[in-house]
């Protein structure tokens, strides 16, 4: 299913619908359908210049992105509360190829700095990493942050869907529980969710715990943020999720939206124009089959 859906999520992109756009005008051309060869090509080559303008990522992207603004700015680490645990989702590291000792950074390494960042306001005792072999590729960028490797947890995934299982998964088994519950203790602070496997002195005191939802900050690309949540409110209904999004690229690139180059082609441009359009057509995609 994994491969499926990347396949059908290639298809249905804008270079997806370009590429078939042109096959579909040469085989009229061949066809002698001239007129609707000439329309098709037409098509495909406007579909193709609107998805690599700035003004495009107006359009599609920064609508991702704006909720999770406070008074249209980022939100600031002081203004997020203090959770059980940091969800590093993954996405933000290049995989790591032998040929450079140090940590392999894509254009969404903004989520490690800012994870590392909530960790070092103490805002969650542990940082949970995701994606590809995270400990090779994450941990490593973490660790020049100042972040001791046992702070830091990983959980191999290749999308959200598998993350958000994963994640569930992984803040249900005690061992886990446990360590949480004892980092916040040596902190002082109280543990929420994550205080099941404590006995309770009272009946009413195990009914709280029983109801009790760990709370996670959630880390992942502002323009992501929208589809992640919808995941782990699928997948991992026993969680409170508080947004805590970085990555803001696609509200950075808009700002220059009255400037005459808004309509002319930009190869980044056309990667967050993309990235945003597979964003939509997973959550419409999600929403209609749930």
């Amino acid at each position: 299913m994994y491969y499926i859906n990347k396949i059908i999520g290639f298809v249905v992109s804008p270079v997806g619908l370009a590429i078939i756009g042109g096959a579909g005008a040469l085989i009229c051309a061949r066809l002698k359908r001239q007129r609707v060869a000439k329309w098709l090509g037409w098509a495909a080559f406007v579909w193709l210049w609107l998805w690599m303008t700035p003004i495009m990522t107006w359009v599609v992207g920064v609508p991702l992105e704006r909720e999770f603004l406070v008074d249209g700015r980022v939100p600031t680490v002081e203004t997020f509360p203090a959770e059980d645990a940091i969800i590093l989702l993954g996405g933000g590291m290049g995989a790591d190829t032998n040929h450079n000792s140090y940590a392999e950074m894509s254009s969404g390494a903004d989520r490690v700095w800012h994870a590392a960042r909530l960790f070092k306001a103490e805002k969650a005792p542990v940082i949970v990493a995701t994606g590809f072999y995270p400990q090779d590729t994450t941990l490593p960028l973490l660790k020049d942050f100042g972040l001791a490797e046992d702070c830091v947890s990983f959980l191999e995934a290749r999308n959200t869907e598998e993350e958000a299982k994963g994640i569930a998964e992984l803040l249900g088994r005690v061992d886990f529980q446990r360590r949480v519950a004892e980092s916040q203790s040596a902190r002082n602070r109280p543990s929420r969710g994550f205080a099941t496997h404590r006995e309770a002195n009272t009946p009413s005191e195990a009914s709280a715990e029983s109801a009790s939802k760990p709370r996670i900050l959630l880390v992942t690309s502002a323009w992501h943020m929208k589809r992640a949540r919808l995941m782990f409110e699928k997948y991992a209904p026993g969680i409170e999720v508080v947004c805590a999004p970085a990555d803001f690229e696609h509200t950075m690139m808009a700002e220059n939206l009255f400037s005459p180059k808004a309509i002319l082609p930009d190869v980044n441009a056309f990667y967050l124009n993309s990235t945003a359009f597979h964003e939509w057509v997973g959550i419409v995609g999600y929403k209609l089959l749930r």
